[in-house]
């Protein structure tokens, strides 16, 4: 059961989501993006910043400007190298966070080397300095907090070296430190905007994706997500891979008598109690429930024999029997029936998911013949007829 994008909420400090799972999905989605700022940062800071090269050599002379030449001169190598990592990364946006750090650490410590050969031009290099913090806050992709760290320990590096070189008056280097420390201020508030902006928009997003693939009422997956090539996917992994795949096909038992009796919120808060079941007992992000229709439901079950899955609807049908749920004006109690069948892709053969399902919901009708509050199984078989799924009654 995945979380409601609409109750996902963004912590204040990071500008990231606080469930972890919403945070993976949200970079998942925005890596084309991340990966495109990230190569475009790399390209244009590290090639202008070895162009300022230039002046190094008016000031110094070509000789003199060796060492900041050296200096300037490896931040485009280093990102080349990140960028060809990042390329080859399992973890593109991961291992591009991790790069936009390591460039931007490395960019720092560059530049204090370039700082200290030109003593003389501190203030300068201190007017700079507010464009690289903003530069690494807003410009290069990262966590938030990470850049904000490596911009705030980076300027208070710069600032001991500006006091330290003594080549301008106390007024004028409180002044540069002061500018630093608005731009740290203003760098790191911009950047906490747009993380929230870009979440909050995803979450948006997301929250009109769910209105579309999820039942209302049970908040399990829908008809439409299901036909829409849900169950077409997990067969082709599972032909893929070689592996088992079931199908749980379950329906309330006298569910109309319910409705009839005791009114339609009580039958809702009837299917959204079996529902809630349904997903506290399969696997969160593995498993999926759809509501088929009505009161039926479909569970499918990837990576699943079938004696595992009879276990499992075993295990269902049990708790459901035993549950009280309470309706405002009457507790009531109900059972399910459950059809199940499996099929086994160790040999890689195709099969057709309205065949499979088929099979599942005739077993469950078998079920109810046999008396409800039951579970029918048999494994899946292309030959298998009407009339083999009927005996099994």
């Amino acid at each position: 059961m995945s979380i409601d994008p609409s109750t996902a909420a963004i912590a204040r400090l990071s500008g990231e989501f606080s469930c972890p799972s919403m945070e993976a999905g949200f970079l998942e989605d925005q890596s084309g993006t991340i990966l495109r700022y990230l190569r475009r940062a790399l390209l244009l800071y590290s090639l202008f910043y070895m162009m300022f090269g230039v002046n190094d050599i008016v000031v110094l002379g070509l000789h003199g400007a060796a060492t900041p030449l050296l200096a300037r001169l490896l931040m485009p190598l280093l990102a080349l190298g990140l960028w060809r990592q990042v390329r080859r990364a399992a973890d593109p946006v991961r291992t591009a966070f991790r790069a936009g750090s390591v460039f931007t650490v490395c960019w720092l410590l560059s530049y204090l080397v370039v700082t200290s050969y030109r003593p003389q031009d501190v203030l300068l290099h201190g007017a700079s300095m507010v464009i690289i913090v903003i530069a690494i806050q807003i410009f290069i992709p990262n966590r938030p907090l990470h850049a904000l760290a490596i911009a705030a320990a980076g300027s208070v590096a710069f600032a001991v070296l500006a006091w330290s070189l003594h080549a301008e008056s106390p007024r004028h280097l409180a002044s540069i430190s002061t500018l630093i420390l608005f731009a740290n201020i203003f760098g790191a508030l911009a950047a906490n905007r747009y993380a929230r902006m870009a979440r909050e928009q995803y979450r948006a997003q997301q929250v009109l994706k769910n209105l579309s693939v999820r039942d209302p009422l049970t908040g399990c997956y829908n008809r439409r997500h299901l036909n829409a090539a849900l169950l077409d996917g997990e067969i082709a992994r599972a032909r893929r891979d070689r592996l088992g795949l079931s199908l749980i096909m379950c329906d309330l038992d006298g569910f109309k008598a319910i409705n009839d009796t005791h009114g339609h919120q009580a039958g809702d808060a009837l299917l959204h109690a079996f529902a809630a079941l349904l997903q506290s007992m399969t696997r969160e992000t593995v498993d999926t429930v759809v509501r088929y229709g009505g009161e039926e439901f479909l569970v499918i079950l990837p990576e699943t024999s079938l004696d595992d899955g009879v276990l499992l609807a075993e295990r269902i049908r049990a708790a459901f029997a035993a549950l009280r749920v309470d309706t405002g004006g009457a507790t009531l109690s109900a059972t399910a029936s459950f059809g199940v069948t499996g099929a086994d892709f160790a040999g890689g053969q195709a099969l057709a998911p309205h065949a499979l399902i088929a099979v599942a919901d005739e077993l469950m009708y078998a079920a109810k013949r046999g008396g409800r509050n039951r579970v029918m199984a048999r494994p899946f078989a292309r030959q298998c007829a009407h009339d083999d799924i009927a005996a099994a009654a």
